[in-house]
């Protein structure tokens, strides 16, 4: 390094900023709360940052308060700060920090840069400042370790660009801007003009050499970047600043893809079934987060007749999914990665997993798990597909393959008949609920608002869905604005999780400010107990776009918690409109969503007997029970067509 670039390094001041991605609650495994070799991860990031970076300042930005003291404990000692943000996208949440900014540097670091180069930064610096650049980006380097480096000014105006053209990340942001060679129409500056960091001229080694990645997002993905780093730092030719971690997971990688393509002579058959043995029903979902599909069938496994039948469960993750599912008695697997996507490793893993399971029926609560579709044809076994969401992506197979199909609705019986399967393998049961762990009258109004920090006196519509587009969330914004004008004390209330950027929740956010609505709505995540914020509210509204059916409305019925929905999907088939459960509006339709829910917090004795009318109709229709039964009907059915019986 030349003597007048050591000095115009020195000279600046770099801040840097860690933006973690905000994950459900649902969900065990927090990468940024992990150790590596004896030292939290966060704690290594920091070192390299700090000590080796030439950053003043490291910044941890984090959604959840109550994981700061976790965190506070992770970095303890290494003089990085936290801060805690609102934002759902990594450009609107470093706005936040560079507002505050008298100029300087800005480096945008990833979680994986714990195990890059110690020096990457400072040398990203240096570049920087030599070829006059106002960002620069790494080349040729696995991505998730990265770093992107912004003059603050410049990334300042690149925030302001971050609403007009829904940009979520500062990299895919420039690289569009360059691709694009957009001006922002000559309103907000833009450096275009850089000169790329090419990692691997810089410390001398080839591409080839380096994983494609660095994925530090599941335990088992976590867990080899781990042994990279043992491995690495165990060599006693080791030094900080090299790329000696990622050569060392890359070897790692590649054992682990020849391993994990092994399959042993074992699970080329199908093993005999034990005699006298109850048929074994593996239950694979999605690794989503805990939402309907997953509380609906836990809600039928729990009444599923233990002397008939024995259900085991693969889902990919740790979390309160997998905890009720044992709470239930069912072994649960949880191998810890996204085992449903389509690989040959992934079938490789099925294959193995059902020669140790021994399953007698697989049960597809989702779409998309081909590895265990093409596994069960292989050993034989036959399939039950469980159709539950309108999004048909990923259930050809699943259909093409299964002896039986379950619709959660009529419109997406209709949906499932679109792919070449037979009318008559398809049978109607809608989403099921436990009638008798959801009793309004165990709950408390006034308990249950004060504490969720709710207004006791207020008129509360509850909106519980994932942060989707086709949850239109827009939809039930816009009725707000009529409704706060007509009710007194109305408060919105949206529970739903979002997971990584979210530019979605970021444009509601938006649209929530405009409207002047920033008292009105309160947005929650993950609740571990649902029965307590439906008792906290008076109206429940779904308001989707080709909604199956929506567990949520089935539950909030259950609750004697009255509900408008729209006429798209399937959700309306259980509501009889004014009569029963709540109402139906028209799909799309704002002004009659605000005017429904405004009859119904105006009424106190309709709540009441609309929702008095939709409890009895679950009690009657939609019990987990009666759910089950039929379930066990189909199983013994296609049991009894697998063995000629």
């Amino acid at each position: 390094m030349s003597a007048l670039n050591s000095e115009r390094k020195k000279s600046v001041n770099v801040t840097a900023i860690l933006y973690l991605q905000p994950l459900t609650r649902s969900v065990s495994f927090r990468p940024y709360l992990a150790q590596a070799c004896g030292r939290p991860v966060l704690a290594w990031l920091a070192g390299r940052i700090l000590n080796h970076g030439s950053a003043q300042r490291l910044i941890v930005q984090y959604h959840y308060e109550q994981e700061r003291a976790p965190l506070e404990e992770a970095l303890a000692g290494t003089g990085a700060e936290l801060h805690f943000t609102r934002q759902f996208t990594e450009l609107r949440a470093a706005a936040e920090i560079v507002q505050q900014l008298d100029g300087g540097l800005v480096a945008l670091v990833r979680l994986g840069c714990a195990f890059a180069p110690a020096g990457l930064l400072a040398r990203m610096v240096e570049h920087h400042q030599c070829h006059g650049n106002g960002y620069t980006l790494v080349e040729n380097a696995p991505d998730g370790c990265g770093i992107c480096l912004f003059d603050a000014a410049e990334l300042d105006s690149l925030t302001k660009l971050a609403d007009r053209f829904e940009f979520s990340d500062a990299e895919n942001a420039m690289r569009r801007l360059e691709l694009l060679g957009e001006r922002a129409e000559g309103k907000v500056t833009i450096r275009l003009r850089t000169r790329a960091f090419d990692f691997c001229t810089a410390y001398g080694i080839d591409a080839a050499s380096l994983p494609a990645q660095v994925v530090v997002f599941l335990d088992r993905d976590f867990k080899l970047v781990e042994r990279a780093a043992a491995e690495a730092t165990a060599q006693t030719a080791y030094e900080d600043d090299t790329p000696a971690i990622l050569q060392v997971l890359k070897r790692l990688l590649i054992e682990h893809a020849e391993e994990a393509l092994h399959l042993p002579p074992d699970c080329v058959t199908r093993p005999a079934a034990v005699s006298g043995e109850r048929p074994r029903v593996l239950f694979v979902t999605l690794p989503s987060a805990f939402s309907g599909a997953e509380q609906a069938l836990c809600s039928m496994i729990k009444f599923l007749d233990r002397e008939r039948f024995t259900p085991l469960a693969v889902t990919a993750r740790e979390g309160v999914f997998a905890e009720k599912l044992r709470s239930l008695g069912v072994e649960t697997v949880c191998p810890e990665w996204e085992v449903l996507d389509a690989t040959l490793e992934n079938f490789v893993y099925a294959r193995q997993l059902f020669q140790r399971l021994r399953p007698s029926l697989l049960h597809l609560n989702s779409g998309g798990p081909l590895p265990f579709v093409a596994a069960a044809v292989a050993a034989g076994v036959p399939m039950v597909q469980h159709v539950r969401n309108a999004n048909m992506n990923g259930f050809h197979d699943g259909l093409a393959a299964a002896r039986a199909a379950i619709a959660v609705s009529e419109f997406l019986k209709r949906e499932a008949l679109r792919f070449p399967v037979r009318a008559e393998r398809i049978r109607v049961i809608y989403d099921e609920v436990d009638t008798e762990a959801l009793r309004p009258e165990e709950f408390s109004r006034s308990v249950c608002r004060q504490e969720f920090g709710l207004p006791p006196d207020a008129g509360i519509v509850l909106m519980v869905a994932r942060v989707v587009p086709n949850k239109r969330y827009d939809l039930m914004i816009d009725a707000a604005a009529r409704i706060v004008k007509q009710v007194p004390g109305f408060q919105l209330v949206f529970k739903g999780d979002v997971y990584g950027d979210s530019m979605l929740h970021f444009k509601l956010q938006s649209r929530i400010r405009l409207l002047g609505l920033e008292n009105v709505v309160r947005w929650m995540d993950f609740v571990p107990d649902i029965r307590r914020l439906m008792a906290a509210a008076d109206v429940l509204v779904l308001c989707s776009d080709r909604e199956g059916l929506g567990s949520c409305v089935v539950e909030a019925m259950a609750m004697e918690l009255p509900v408008v929905v729209t006429d798209s999907g399937g959700t309306h088939e259980i509501v009889d409109s004014g009569a029963r459960g709540g109402f139906v509006v028209p799909s799309g339709d704002s002004e009659a969503l605000a005017g429904r829910v405004i009859e119904l917090l105006n009424d106190e004795p309709l709540r009441r007997r609309l929702g008095s009318a939709g409890r009895e109709f679950v009690r009657a229709r939609l019990d987990a029970r009666i759910s089950a039964r039929a379930v066990m009907e189909i199983y013994g059915q296609v049991l009894g067509e697998t063995t000629g019986q």
